[in-house]
């Protein structure tokens, strides 16, 4: 070997991954399995249509999903906690716009003592109203201290003047809301959404065909369907968004201000949104980027900032986010346009297309390096019923993308002036 000669960099252009199977269990709930890994533990995932656009009261559905192992006619939720420990076992829940779901890992040996657990607590919860009001408590709590924070209120501005206040989107949940919230909603939330006609599954692990039957033993057999009806979503009404392109949001006691910049855009199913994920890579989707490099490196305006691409299952927005000195936010807005204008305006040298190229290729394979990982990414996929074949087309695409092709998106979808902004900080609002 000779260390004096660098080895040469080849280009990944395609990904060789395993190929999900798919199956369905007795009671017609379909399941993809994804047959990878090597040591024995294996992960379940349980994903509802139970998001926080299917709720008729604010916090219903995140509150109905948070409640779940709190309590069954049978268990306490220290009980339930102390038998998924016994058996070496995590589970996490989450509830989002869309979904709502119920992961579990476990060792193989120990997964049908667990799996009739989590059978008893996504089935029959019990919503325990002591309980309830515990976690409403904590979550006023913590809602208190997240409203001192500048970066929480542009947030939250933010989402209501891209997709509008009354909007599934955009509507923010304040203190007043957590209150008026009781059992009995979470129970009708619970049972209209949290069954086999919103759910999916997702087995990963090494030996799928010995977990199959006794996921089919407790939420196939033993979980009988309702009704036969497919899986539906409901439609979501047109964004509202706010003829206001400028919003301050004055705190005089704050130190800095946080920034956000963005308009609503679109979901990952749109033909541009993997070429516009590069375009907002080369803007500020790395450390690299044209803004890290303006705001942060040339001007010293803040510790750090990033652009995102949010896709979402009926819309998705494009945002530029930061927190900067309280004296410099008009600068920072001003500079971060301009950086959108030369993408929109002139094209990217091809050494620095190369150097976004390899960092993306080297974000998707660390992305898929390992079987939770892969069943990660198929999970965010899944919310738009796509497979692992989108990473391969993204590649792809990555690594034909031309310089014109990103002038050409970045002037179609992110022209500066019609983008909202939110400042909130130290700042006099005024009006």
């Amino acid at each position: 070997m000779d260390r004096k000669t660098m080895p040469d960099i080849k280009t990944v252009t395609r990904l060789n991954l395993i190929q999900p199977e798919h199956a369905q269990l007795s009671n017609g709930l379909p399941v993809v399995i994804i047959p990878a890994g090597t040591e024995p533990v294996c992960r379940v995932d349980l994903v509802f249509d139970a998001g926080m656009r299917y709720q008729d009261f604010l916090f219903q559905s995140s509150l109905t999903n948070q409640m779940i192992p709190e309590g069954t006619a049978k268990l306490t939720g220290g009980m339930i906690a102390e038998e998924f420990e016994f058996y070496g076992s995590y589970f996490n829940i989450s509830a989002d716009r869309d979904e709502a779901d119920f992961t579990i890992h476990s060792l193989e040996k120990h997964l049908e003592p667990v799996l009739s657990l989590m059978s008893e607590v996504l089935i029959h919860p019990a919503f325990p109203e002591e309980e309830l009001n515990i976690i409403k408590a904590n979550r006023i709590e913590s809602m208190k201290v997240d409203d001192q924070r500048v970066e929480s209120l542009a947030r939250k501005e933010f989402n209501r003047l891209i997709f509008g206040k009354n909007h599934p989107y955009g509507v923010v949940g304040e203190i007043p809301d957590i209150e008026p919230v009781v059992s009995s909603m979470l129970a009708d939330f619970h049972s209209r959404f949290y069954d086999q006609s919103h759910c999916r599954i997702m087995i990963t692990g090494p030996n799928p065909d010995q977990y199959l039957p006794l996921i089919d033993r407790y939420f196939g057999q033993n979980w009988p369907l309702k009704n036969s009806a497919p899986v539906t979503r409901s439609g979501l009404p047109p964004l509202q968004t706010s003829d206001l392109k400028r919003s301050i949001i004055s705190r005089p006691d704050a130190v800095q201000t946080a920034l956000r910049i963005g308009k609503p855009l679109f979901s990952r199913l749109h033909p541009d949104f993997m070429g516009l994920s590069v375009v907002n890579t080369i803007l500020g989707g790395y450390f690299g980027s044209r803004l890290m490099s303006n705001i942060r490196e040339e001007k010293g305006y803040t510790y750090g900032i990033s652009s995102f691409l949010l896709s979402l299952k009926d819309s998705g927005n494009f945002v530029i986010g930061s927190t900067v000195g309280a004296e410099v936010w008009e600068e920072t807005v001003s500079e971060c346009k301009k950086e959108i204008n030369r993408l929109c305006n002139d094209k990217v040298p091809e050494q620095e297309l190369e150097l976004v190229r390899n960092y993306l290729t080297g974000q998707i394979q660390r992305s898929v390096d390992g079987p939770f990982l892969i069943a990660d990414q198929l999970r965010g996929l899944w919310i738009h019923d796509l497979d692992l074949n989108y990473l391969s087309d993204f590649m792809k695409l990555i690594n034909s993308i031309t310089p014109e092709e990103i002038r050409t998106l970045a002037g179609k979808h992110l022209d500066p002036s019609n983008m909202a902004v939110v400042a909130a900080g130290p700042i006099k609002n005024p009006d």
